[in-house]
């Protein structure tokens, strides 16, 4: 068994570049142990794919994964509160509950239920691009992702403007801990504070819609079911999902997107050139540079993977983003391919798919093709990845002139 020190996976020098390692991983330890968290990593596709789809490998893990990621708080009350909460996220469930409360979720996230949000999405975006002008700067991260990803967030679930600050804060403390970066105490801390004010503010917000539905996402969440305790605590939980978990990626997943064009001019000279390809470029992009690593799974009963042994209890932990470079799935994999076609695993696959995918789509879709109206990008200065983490990685900033 290889040691942690050989595959630093959780080093700065990973998150500012994950492929080479990924890539090693792959042909040298694709089912990889990793002592410090005490969970395997998995590096090859079919791996991935089966792992996600293992009935074996459950979602039930909130105590086992807060556990693990937040080792400071273990053995206290504050944890206690917090697996107690999570545990009951979609994230964290299995069948026949996780049916049931991914269909409330569906109501407002289908494919059609996203499209038809598409103009609050584009009304975010242009609101993030006024007042830029050719030949000025951008940076893409904060003055034009943060804010499209944060409005629209807002404007969807019917969030009140004055606490965008607050959900800001909130959902990047909660992030933390899903990307195995809040090991220390402070951080820790934070992210079971931050919780629990989210948790606090949506439970008001569910009962305000419950008394005065509007064309939101928590009232269609509601549907028919308002009256009935059960569906309105539902509905609070699953939406301390969607909110927490949507800000944060999408925010990245633009400024990773605008990232891989700037460094592939030929990309995106070959995107101008052809705006039809917008939308095979956006699959192309998300699995070239998604803003999530890993997913991850716990096991339910011994089992094999890759002739290694994983015992009962232990988490593993698939790197959606190796399988999406591995060449035994995808040609010339670390090739950017605007028209390569098809569905990466950035968002998983199976019964237990990213029900965000489509509004996250939908945000690229309209971020990237507003900022096109601008003939020329140009890189101003670096950008780095402090603070990137397995379920939050982008750049920490990105400036960018619009040439005219």
């Amino acid at each position: 068994m290889a040691a942690s020190s050989e595959y630093p996976i959780l080093s700065e020098a990973f998150f500012a570049d994950p492929y080479p390692l990924l890539r090693r991983l792959r042909e040298e330890c694709p089912v990889y142990y990793h002592e410090p968290l005490g969970a395997w990593f998995l590096a090859r596709h079919d791996h991935c794919e089966a792992a996600v789809r293992d009935r074996r490998l459950v979602n039930a893990r909130a105590r086992e994964l807060l556990s693990t990621l937040m080792p400071a708080l273990r053995g206290t009350g504050e944890l206690e509160a917090m697996i107690g909460q999570w545990s009951r996220l979609l994230w964290f469930l299995d069948p026949p509950q996780h049916t049931r409360s991914r269909g409330l979720v569906m109501r407002g996230f289908s494919a059609a239920a996203i499209e038809r949000v598409r103009g609050e999405v584009r009304a975010s975006v242009e609101h993030a691009l006024a007042g830029v002008t050719a030949g000025g700067e951008l940076d893409v991260v904060w003055q034009y992702a943060d804010p499209i990803a944060l409005d629209v967030l807002c404007a969807i679930f019917g969030l009140p403007d004055d606490q965008r600050s607050d959900f800001r804060r909130w959902t990047t403390d909660i992030m933390q801990v899903a990307g195995a970066g809040a090991t220390d105490e402070d951080p820790a801390l934070r992210a079971k504070e931050s919780s629990a004010r989210l948790f606090g503010l949506l439970a008001a917000i569910v009962q305000e819609r419950r008394v005065r539905p509007g064309d939101d996402m928590i009232s269609r969440f509601l549907g028919d079911d308002r009256d009935d305790p059960s569906v309105i605590e539902e509905v609070t939980i699953q939406c301390f999902q969607m909110v927490g978990a949507g800000y944060v990626t999408s925010r990245n997943q633009i400024a990773c997107a605008v990232l891989a064009l700037l460094e592939h001019p030929d990309q995106l000279a070959r995107l101008r050139a052809a705006p039809a390809l917008l939308i095979p470029a956006i699959e192309e992009l998300l699995r070239f540079a998604p803003s999530v690593l890993t997913t991850n799974r716990l096991a339910a009963e011994d089992l094999e993977i890759g002739g290694q042994q994983i015992r009962k209890g232990q988490l593993v932990f698939p790197i959606l983003a190796s399988a999406n470079r591995d060449p035994a799935a995808y040609a010339d994999p670390d090739r950017l391919d605007l028209a390569r076609g098809g569905r990466p695993m950035t968002f998983s696959v199976g019964p237990h798919y990213c029900p965000g995918g489509p509004l996250a789509r939908l945000e690229l879709e309209e971020a990237l093709q507003a900022l096109l109206r601008f003939p020329e990008w140009q890189l101003v200065g670096g950008f780095d990845y402090r603070g990137a983490s397995l379920q939050d990685r982008g750049p920490s900033q990105l400036r960018v002139r619009l040439g005219a």
